[in-house]
């Protein structure tokens, strides 16, 4: 793969070849320098050489980022001519190569120590060139992207277009299940799916695919699994303490009463999918008589089995110490999501973009959906003051998806 980012800026010599200068003791000289089309034709003439048939040959990859910020025009300039394809891959029709071009494919021939197959010198000593089957080129683009050259319709119509839409269906569960919020848990692409809805609802734009949200508008950041929040902390704090007296002598049977009755005051107090990914992991049977299935107990005395009082060994039927309940309680909360997208950017990115760009002409559709009149959010600043309010009306925690939630930690 020969990797290019077209810009403004960037010209036909870059991409092709061109002369450059350079000084060598004190003295300049001027070298040949290829761009990567160059660098890319000559790997794919090599390696077309280096097998039996044109049919198990290796592929090479002109991979061009960005292609509508850059002049395709100029950049491409006669090379234009050559992206026309027969059926067996080759270009149509031939450009005269210029003396610049064939040093320089001559020279990256010779670097990569590689010879073309008769074919491609017969062509190259007639100061001819051809793309040859094995090299292809890919341009990537984003439409929505403004101060972008054009290209017309000659130059598009020789290209495959596929459109990538802006779901979630391809998009790996670390940047799809982000958390946007943790308490009440909503993830990325719940935000970004009502994000769109609301778009394509109230946007008077025209042309909407260029203004919905993608996926990987924003790139989710990792979360240190080990730190929890200072809430959780305290109840798990308070957790470990009560799990202590457990199977504590004449006690064991009240304290461990405590300990569900404090587990279910925090299941209680958790947002709804956290509640119900805690009792799942707890195998919550409220007519049981321990109601916590999943932490062994004494069925005569009613006590969770604790290593403490009695030093029990951790049981072989998939049930838990008390102890081990609780540590898997709290990387239950680290897991609820391994990754995050930070507010900053929610707000410096994702909420400027829809300020300056999606309702840069009409705010009132922001407003109405803040419940406040138009004359109240007349800066950028008041929309950010409200950025918990506007995500809480557009996903409110009863409609927040949670069926991808990231699964829970189970007994083994």
């Amino acid at each position: 793969m020969v990797p290019v980012t077209f810009h403004p800026d960037y010209n036909y010599g870059e991409f092709v070849a061109r002369l450059l200068p350079l000084t060598r003791d004190g003295r300049i000289s001027y070298d040949v320098h290829a761009g990567p089309f160059i660098r890319a034709l000559a790997l794919a003439y090599i390696h077309l050489s280096q097998q039996e048939s044109e049919q198990d040959v290796g592929n090479v990859l002109l991979l061009i980022d960005e292609i509508n910020r850059g002049n395709c025009a100029e950049i491409f300039g006669d090379i234009f001519q050559l992206l026309d394809r027969t059926d067996e891959g080759w270009s149509s029709y031939d450009i005269s190569a210029s003396e610049l071009t064939l040093v320089a494919l001559r020279a990256e021939i010779e670097r990569s120590s590689g010879q073309p197959p008769p074919r491609v010198r017969t062509m190259l000593d007639d100061r001819r060139l051809k793309l040859p089957p094995n090299l292809f080129l890919i341009g990537t683009m984003n439409t929505s992207d403004e101060s972008v050259f054009f290209m017309d319709s000659a130059f598009k119509r020789r290209w495959n277009f596929e459109f990538r839409s802006v779901g979630f269906d391809d998009v790996p569960a670390s940047q799809r299940l982000a958390a946007v919020t943790q308490e009440p848990y909503r993830s990325w692409s719940t935000l970004v799916d009502a994000l769109n809805a609301f778009i394509l609802a109230e946007c008077p734009s025209p042309n909407l695919d260029d203004k919905l949200i993608g996926p990987w508008f924003i790139k989710a950041r990792a979360i240190d699994g080990q730190t929890l929040s200072a809430k959780f902390e305290k109840e798990l704090e308070k957790l470990k303490q009560l799990a202590a007296g457990a199977s504590k002598l004449f006690q064991g049977a009240e304290n461990s009463e405590a300990f569900e009755r404090a587990l279910l005051d925090f299941a209680d107090n958790s947002a709804t999918a956290f509640r119900k990914r805690i009792l799942e992991y707890a195998r919550y049977d409220p007519d049981g008589e321990r109601k916590l299935k999943a932490i062994a107990y004494n069925k005569p005395s009613l006590y969770y089995l604790s290593r403490h009082a009695k030093k029990h060994e951790p049981p072989k039927d998939g049930t838990m110490l008390i102890e081990d309940f609780v540590d898997g309680l709290g990387k239950l909360y680290a897991e609820k999501s391994t990754h995050t997208i930070d507010h900053g950017d929610i707000v410096g990115k994702l909420f400027l973009y829809l300020w300056d760009n999606v309702f840069e002409r009409d705010k009132s559709p922001l407003a109405r959906k803040l419940d406040l009149p138009g004359e109240d959010l007349r800066t950028f600043s008041q929309f950010v003051e409200r950025a918990e309010t506007f995500i809480e009306r557009l996903c409110p925690t009863a409609q927040s998806s949670e069926a991808d939630r990231p699964a829970s930690v189970r007994p083994a």
